[in-house]
């Protein structure tokens, strides 16, 4: 007993590998089953089968493209007006026109860095008075900061009375160097105070009055706002030490971020506006200063920058704003964004060609604007495209073209068996279907018009994958017995609301003797 469970797990092991083994062998034919197909330049359809066989290459000419670049095959597709109706297929031209390039972006508005300042001192001592003293205050170039202690200071303006003093002695003396040297002295002990930043003022001042100043008044280099103060009233502060942060918001910049593929629109210099949720309707008119030089890589975008004057001071930093970029006009055919499908290999547009009629074609994209897109090559002025559920025909589409290739074997196959042509006629109850189980009734005749006995029916449910929305491909099959009469019944259920492709399959004795193709929607 003990052993069979030690065996248990490879036995598992080995039945896993066989059924991968199996699937990807299926896998294998299947693709060799399409590639052989899609290598053969013109096939004869198949005896009394349901789906003929198309010339995808030929499709490829007429769309313009690169029959190599198709990777993925595709059919035409038939759809009534009602369905059309039904499952939101609307039709719109490709029309010529100049469009221009607009790029729009959300950013922030922050400082003008080039507007920033740093008080800080050059020398130690003791804040005595503070008159600029809360975060946010407004001041002007010139105005009163604090004043200062400072040992330093005292001393020097000491050594500088004294170096004045002595000069003014010299005057009279019969000596040139000793009149020289005064004034050397003089001169550097004023140089020391200049290089400190104390004002131009207060140094006259004191050559006027020849008192030293205990305390010193220094003032605000520039205009603007406090974002940031240190300074406190007795505080002891050292050289370099930051006191205030002023900044300049006569004018800000904006920093936004534009999505990589639309920065080539972005011209350095170009006029931009921008609107802020606070003054809806009231755009700011600015310019393109900087296009940084790195994509940021979690949004793929690139930051730019924008500069706007702001006389009133309305736009603060940190608010969000709206950037619209205007760039320049590019003239050729457009049609809007969802007429386009895009795999990331290929893109495909369905053009109507008449009663419902829709073609494939393989498109070339150029720039993409807010809801339209260039067409470079593939379609043609005035021609139909569909729009709104094209991803429906897509689908539809993928799976006509990807069965027809299923259906056709490799030249080297062998003849296939005759089969006959077929009646078949299909009900489901309730009517249209509804999500989960569902009664299917087939009713089978042949081309005499005589019931089909004792046959295989099957119904193969296909939902086709939408990338789009992120859904995988579905599958699901519901098989109906005899009822007599060539009347086929059986229950089964269908997994989701939504347009489903079925393919209606007779057999017996295991050959293959008819199918059909429908369109179900399911509620």
């Amino acid at each position: 007993m003990a052993h069979g469970k030690r065996l248990l797990p490879f036995v598992i092991v080995a039945v896993v590998a066989l059924l991968a083994a199996t699937g990807w062998a299926f896998r294998e034919r299947l693709l060799g089953f399409v590639r052989a197909r899609s290598a053969s330049s013109a096939s004869a359809p198949t005896a009394g089968s349901p789906m003929p066989m198309a010339d995808h290459q030929g499709d490829a000419k007429r769309s313009g493209g690169d029959p190599s670049a198709d990777t993925t095959a595709r059919s035409e597709v038939t759809i009534d007006p009602r369905r059309q109706q039904l499952i939101g297929v609307r039709t719109t031209p490709v029309t010529r026109g100049r469009m221009e390039q607009n790029v729009r972006a959300v950013g922030v508005v922050r400082y003008d860095e080039t507007r920033l300042a740093d008080i800080n001192l050059k020398l130690e001592g003791w804040i005595r008075d503070l008159y600029v003293d809360y975060t946010g205050q407004s001041i002007r170039k010139g105005q009163p900061l604090f004043t200062l202690y400072s040992p330093e200071v005292l001393t020097t303006q000491n050594e500088y009375l004294l170096a004045l003093k002595t000069r003014d002695q010299m005057q009279e003396s019969q000596l040139p160097d000793s009149r020289e040297y005064a004034d050397r002295l003089a001169s550097s002990a004023r140089q020391r105070l200049t290089l400190w930043d104390l004002p131009p003022e207060q140094i006259e001042a004191l050559e006027r009055t020849r008192e030293p100043q205990t305390n010193v008044t220094f003032r605000s280099p520039v205009t603007g706002f406090v974002i940031e103060k240190t300074a406190l009233k007795g505080m002891h502060v050292m050289p370099g030490q930051t006191l205030y942060k002023i900044a300049d918001l006569s004018a800000v910049w904006v920093e936004a971020e534009v999505y990589e593929n639309e920065v080539p629109m972005v011209r350095v210099g170009g006029p931009a506006t921008v609107t802020v949720d606070s003054y809806p309707g009231q755009p700011f008119n600015g310019r393109a200063v900087y296009v940084y030089p790195t994509v940021t890589e979690q949004t793929r975008t690139v930051k730019v920058r924008f500069e706007f004057p702001n006389a009133g001071g309305r736009l603060k930093p940190g608010m969000y704003a709206n950037v619209d970029l205007r760039g320049p006009a590019v003239a050729g055919l457009t049609v809007p964004t969802n007429a386009v499908l895009d795999s990331g290999r290929q893109q495909v547009a369905f053009v109507l060609v008449g009663d419902g009629y829709f073609e494939p074609r393989n498109v070339k994209v150029g720039l993409r604007f807010r809801e339209s897109v260039q067409i470079l090559e593939g379609l043609k002025e005035g021609e139909q495209v569909a729009t709104g559920a094209a991803f429906f025909l897509d689908s539809e589409s993928q799976l006509r073209g990807s069965l027809q290739g299923f259906e056709t074997p490799p030249a080297n196959a062998g003849a296939p068996a005759q089969r006959e042509r077929l009646d078949i006629a299909v009900r489901t109850q309730p009517d249209p279907p509804k999500t989960g189980e569902n009664a299917f009734e087939v009713t089978v005749k042949g081309a005499d018009g005589k019931p089909i006995e004792d046959a295989q029916v099957s119904l193969q449910f296909n939902m086709a994958a939408m990338p789009t929305m992120n859904m995988p491909a579905m599958r699901n099959e519901v098989k109906v017995a005899p009822a007599g009469g060539g009347v086929y019944r059986g229950s089964g259920e269908v997994m989701m609301a939504g347009r489903w492709d079925v393919t209606v399959v007779v057999s017996k004795g295991g050959q293959r003797i008819g199918a059909k193709q429908l369109i179900v929607t399911a509620r």
